[in-house]
């Protein structure tokens, strides 16, 4: 079970193929105070010097642990990766 404390940020990144493309994604989760934040990035690995064209950001606010959880894991999260960020944050 994932664990948060307050303005904690876990996640991850990773390189992974879906269809024939290798992808960069970022998975993240924060909790501040009541409120959990889920973070969502992705961009074609060959893109990534364009990257303002062609990723996917999105920020979304759930007032539920478990609402935010299941939308993370929509996105292809795998929560037994998440970890405590070290470094540049993205939440």
């Amino acid at each position: 079970m994932l664990n948060l404390t307050n303005l904690q940020t876990k996640g991850y990144d990773e390189l992974i193929e879906i269809d024939g493309e290798v992808v960069y994604q970022v998975f993240a989760i924060k909790k501040s105070n009541e409120i959990y934040i889920t973070y969502y990035y992705t961009v074609p690995k060959n893109k990534l010097d364009q990257a303002e064209d062609y990723e996917i950001e999105e920020f979304n606010e759930f007032n539920e642990f478990e609402l935010a959880i299941k939308h993370i894991q929509s996105k292809g999260a795998n929560l037994s990766r998440f970890n405590v960020f070290k470094g540049n944050k993205p939440l």
